[in-house]
């Protein structure tokens, strides 16, 4: 009888270790049963009252990636057409997120520098929103859903720095001083708040892809001339 107890015993000792550590699934998942955790690349569809459209993001070793084009959304809210930057966080079988305006951007041209004239072009509708909401981290296909909300961006003050190029610095000869000219000039913009309204979505969506980006290489040009 001791002996069976025994045996039962051990055997109850290795199904749990098997089930709570080496037989479960591999760190840096949080908490999904895939060898690649959660990393991939996600795309969620967004419905709501007069609005409609996409957001992606793409998590590679459980961190967003900062690659700009997997990371965007782009929604129709009232016959415009919104985009921008998403960022988003897998954490615990919860996802959420923030949509970035398009509006912010820097202006640079080759070098670092601004050549010839510069036009600053400011979007009348841009909007900023957040989503929210939970994913199956259970599923092969990552399935997620929840509520989300766009809104019209308030009225701001920017300011564009134009840095002039450093080899045509003036230099001008006052008496025994010399007086150089400031190469950074600032000009204020006042951008007036967009009229958008305030608009909520839900939205479904699924991993389309597990693993990182795969880089490809144009080769059109490579081939050698006779």
């Amino acid at each position: 009888m001791n002996l069976r107890i025994l045996l039962f015993s051990a055997l109850v000792s290795v199904g749990t270790v098997k089930a709570g550590s080496f037989g479960g699934p591999p760190p840096f998942t949080n908490g999904s049963p895939l060898p690649t955790g959660t990393d991939g690349l996600y795309q969620g569809v967004a419905t709501g009252t007069n609005l409609t459209g996409l957001f992606t993001f793409e998590i590679s070793g459980g961190s967003q990636t900062s690659t700009t084009r997997n990371n965007t959304w782009v929604f129709f809210v009232d016959g415009n057409i919104l985009s921008g930057g998403t960022q988003a966080n897998i954490s615990q079988g919860k996802v959420t997120g923030i949509l970035d305006s398009s509006a912010q951007r820097s202006l640079t041209g080759d070098g670092g520098t601004i050549q010839g004239s510069v036009a600053y072009i400011v979007p009348g509708n841009a909007a900023t929103g957040y989503f929210k909401g939970d994913i199956d981290l259970g599923s092969p296909v990552g399935s997620f859903s929840g509520y989300g909300k766009v809104s019209g961006t308030p009225a701001r003050t920017d300011q564009l720095v134009y840095i002039m190029d450093l080899s045509g610095v003036s230099i001008t000869a006052t008496g025994s001083s010399t007086v150089i000219i400031d190469p950074v000039t600032v000009t204020t913009i006042n951008v007036p708040g967009s009229s958008l309204p305030e608009s909520r979505f839900n939205f479904r969506g699924t991993r389309l892809r597990t693993g990182p980006s795969v880089s490809t290489t144009d080769t059109s040009s490579s081939s050698s001339t006779q």
